[in-house]
């Protein structure tokens, strides 16, 4: 049989079957033209090597069984301990891609240095998306969620809504009663999902963001956000949300469009179950970009290891930072920012 027949019956291609006549597998007889003729026997010993190298086994090992020197049986035990690890370690190569393709981040030099850690998932906050974030996105399922706590207190108050025109002497028909309710179970429901946004710009004035609703992503070619923009946008936005289309009133920019980052420290204070106050050191971060347009973002949540990427992304994708105590530094290495700032 030809090298053109060998390679239709066996699925060889000829630069492999020249290759195992070269292991000296096989020997095939040549006519005078010089063209190679493989008897039964060649061809059965090809099939054997092709099914022992289908097993991932070594051509070494390939030799040693077919010689005699090695038992069939070793070797696959051998080879299967190598196959586990190895199964092992693409796993944890699978794992590393998801997490970084699911995050939608930037190859830069940094990342080489970040090991990628689990997601603890604990009792306390979790992430909403994958997106590396300060803050966290309002998602569909969290806005659902949501809307169910707010329907409690409207139940309520669409009551106490109907009860004011009793008290106030006014009769109501059946059905203007109903109306009454679901007004005020509409009104009540919205006035609670428009102002759960911006829970401190009631203080600290439009410019402030502070809010687990807010956030901040950073995707591979830039930022992503929603900007706190009054009672009738908020609502606006929700039921974007709701139904998929938030993407529409989200703003971006690329990170060549940001003329500017600044990164202060600040001190606060928090009451986690104790009636007194501890302090702690947070970083606020300011957004200028090239339209002129600010964004302020008043002590971020931040969760699982996001801080360490944001603080490599900025370093490496935004020109002017400005950043007097060196701030960067300390979220890049997940040093506490208590314990770094009274170091300094």
């Amino acid at each position: 049989m030809k090298t053109n027949d060998v390679e239709k019956e066996l699925g060889l291609s000829k630069h492999t079957i020249r290759y195992y006549e070269k292991e000296g597998f096989v020997h095939p007889h040549r006519d005078e033209n010089g063209y190679r003729h493989y008897s039964e026997e060649d061809l059965q010993i090809l099939r054997i090597v092709k099914f022992l190298r289908n097993l991932n086994i070594s051509i070494d090992d390939v030799k040693g069984i077919m010689n005699g020197e090695l038992d069939f049986q070793e070797c696959l035990r051998i080879n299967q301990i190598h196959l586990e690890k190895h199964i092992e370690d693409l796993k944890e190569v699978k794992k590393t891609v998801d997490y970084y393709q699911e995050r939608d981040i930037p190859l830069i030099p940094a990342l080489t240095q970040i090991k990628v850690k689990p997601s603890k998932k604990t009792l306390g906050f979790q992430k909403t998306t994958n997106a590396v974030s300060l803050g966290r996105k309002l998602t569909r399922s969290w806005a659902l969620r949501k809307l169910l706590y707010g329907l409690i207190p409207s139940l309520f108050g669409g009551i106490i809504g109907t009860f004011i025109f009793d008290f106030a002497g006014i009769e109501l028909s059946q059905s203007f009663t109903v109306l009454v309710y679901i007004v005020s179970i509409v009104l009540i429901e919205s006035l609670y999902i428009a102002s759960n946004f911006q829970v401190s710009s009631l203080y600290l004035g439009d410019t402030i963001d502070h809010t687990m609703n807010q956030s901040i992503e950073f995707l591979s070619d830039g930022l992503r956000y929603y900007r706190f923009d009054g009672f009738i946008s908020n609502l606006r936005y929700f039921w974007a949300v709701i139904f998929g289309k938030d993407d529409q009133l989200m703003h971006f920019y690329r990170y060549d469009e940001i003329a500017e980052v600044m990164i202060e420290p600040k001190k606060r204070y928090m009451k986690i179950g104790s009636p007194i106050a501890y302090e702690i050191y947070v970083p606020d971060f300011s957004f200028t970009f090239t339209e002129q347009q600010n964004f302020y973002f008043y002590w971020p949540l931040t969760l699982d290891d996001d801080m360490r990427f944001i603080a490599t992304i900025l370093e490496d994708k935004v020109k002017n930072i400005k950043d007097e105590d060196h701030l960067l530094y300390a979220l890049k290495n997940g040093i506490q920012l208590n314990d770094y700032l009274s170091e300094k």
